[in-house]
């Protein structure tokens, strides 16, 4: 698939078949993945592939902790608005089902020296993610390219020492993000987006000559 065309029809997509995906198909996504740029070629990452029944059943019994708070006010914002639902539908259906996803990836960080606060800890904090999101965005490319559903999630984490006792992290590795990936059920498609004009600001914000 040429780049272009994966990248107007990448979307988050999270209604997944429940059938495994076979290490011959993830493997090669994973190293295409990490063909990504990182801070300094450090390299400070790690992938944890769930795919254990129970570690998934531990994954998925604290996303739902967690989704319990968020889901009224989200349910709230889609009242009346089917568009809204529409959109909805789907993170809730996997809310629903997330332990029966085939693999989930969990892309983290090793925190170093090169990672202690210099000046405003927000700078350091932007440099570990910044370091291994191009990496993120290589696997949900790939994904698309080969037909596997995915999506990139931050909820299932929010609690950090939960997800580091169920995965065994040690101290210096940070977990990021979650991506569970399966065959896709939902359609990946033309998506969306905002005009350029709006969002495109020149050497100063509020400077938008193409709006």
């Amino acid at each position: 698939m040429p780049m272009e065309d994966a990248m107007r029809t990448q979307r988050a997509v999270r209604r997944l078949h429940l059938e495994p995906v076979s290490h011959d198909v993830l493997l090669p996504l994973l190293e295409l993945s990490l063909k990504a740029p990182t801070s300094s070629d450090t390299q400070d990452w790690h992938y944890v592939v769930v795919e254990d029944a129970a570690q998934k059943a531990r994954l998925a019994k604290l996303y739902r902790r967690l989704y319990r708070v968020i889901n009224p006010i989200i349910e709230r914002r889609a009242r009346g608005d089917e568009r809204e639902r529409r959109t909805i539908a789907p993170g809730q259906w996997q809310a629903e089902n997330f332990e029966q996803l085939p693999v989930f990836v969990i892309p983290c960080y090793r925190r170093g020296l090169k990672h202690r606060p210099v000046g405003h800890p927000q700078i350091s904090v932007a440099s570990f993610y910044g370091s291994v999101f191009p990496a993120v965005q290589n696997l949900l490319l790939a994904c698309r390219a080969v037909g596997l559903g995915a999506s990139l999630q931050t909820l299932p984490i929010w609690w950090v020492p939960a997800v580091r006792r169920i995965l065994g992290l040690p101290r210096n590795i940070v977990p990021v993000c979650i991506i569970p990936i399966g065959w896709a059920k939902g359609r990946y498609g033309p998506t969306t987006r905002r005009p350029i004009g709006e969002v495109v600001h020149f050497d100063r914000f509020g400077n938008q000559p193409y709006r």
